[in-house]
């Protein structure tokens, strides 16, 4: 029981090295964009689903993106307490979940899940403060062969977010419904071989871009610009900064 206690604790402190390390890099760029936010501006935030995405364009209003690849609910809360927006944007974006149900976290456990939607709650109060709208994705599938996460946490999970939308009034999306091989949490083709993160974000970018757009509180007309998320860092140099964490 003790080496089990040591091992999660050894664990935990690994990932908080790691995600921390990358919010680290990520926040000067982060608050120089944020200094240059304006109210038609869209908020990224979230694991690194969201990171990868870049900054797409939302039919005419600029992305920032704030996500930190490897971040929790937890890790995420906190890294957007630590920031600071200067005007009230026109939305936000949350992508996040798929840290959280890493097996050694035990997501399949009633604790687990209400520690994730109180920290999923922390990031929408933040977002509601920084944004006129917030969208929320389900967390997205994995591949069967990525063993070091429960998918069958992914339908809870994703359900605490749909009811804490529901309950807060904001739009709950799933961008990740193409991906998705039947209700279990799994994925069909279309995972990089880690089996967590997509081979194509571009087509992401696009989807997210589509239903964002979409929303009622989003469809007043912008110069609509190409959607690329091409200021993204390549996925290689992306994994190489914290191991391949989301």
């Amino acid at each position: 029981m003790r080496a089990s206690w040591i091992g999660k604790a050894a664990r935990h402190w690994r990932h908080g090295r790691i995600v921390g390390r990358r919010f680290a890099e990520r926040r000067t760029a982060i608050g120089a964009a944020l200094r240059a936010a304006g109210p038609d501006s869209v908020l990224l935030a979230g694991n690194s689903h969201a990171e990868f995405l870049g900054t797409p364009d939302f039919g005419g209003r600029p992305c920032i993106n704030l996500a930190v690849g490897g971040s929790t609910a937890a890790d995420c809360a906190g890294h957007l307490a630590a920031l600071r927006v200067p005007v009230r944007c026109a939305a936000s974006v949350l992508i996040i979940g798929t840290n959280d149900i890493q097996r050694w976290r035990h997501p399949e456990r009633a604790r687990s899940v209400e520690r994730f939607e109180a920290q999923a709650r922390c990031i929408l109060r933040i977002l509601e403060g920084w944004s006129a709208r917030v969208l929320v994705a389900a967390v997205p599938p994995i591949g069967a062969w990525a063993t070091g996460r429960d998918p069958a946490a992914i339908a809870a999970f994703s359900g605490r977010l749909a009811a804490l939308c529901a309950e807060r009034g904001h739009g709950f999306i799933d961008p990740f419904a193409a991906l998705r091989d039947g209700p279990g949490g799994l994925a069909g083709p279309g995972l990089y071989r880690d089996g967590v993160h997509l081979a194509d974000y571009t087509a992401l970018a696009a989807e997210i871009v589509r239903l964002a757009v979409t929303d009622p509180a989003l469809s007043a007309p912008r110069t609509v610009r190409a959607v690329a998320p091409a200021s993204a860092p390549p996925l290689r140099v992306l994994h190489a900064a914290w191991g391949l964490r989301p």
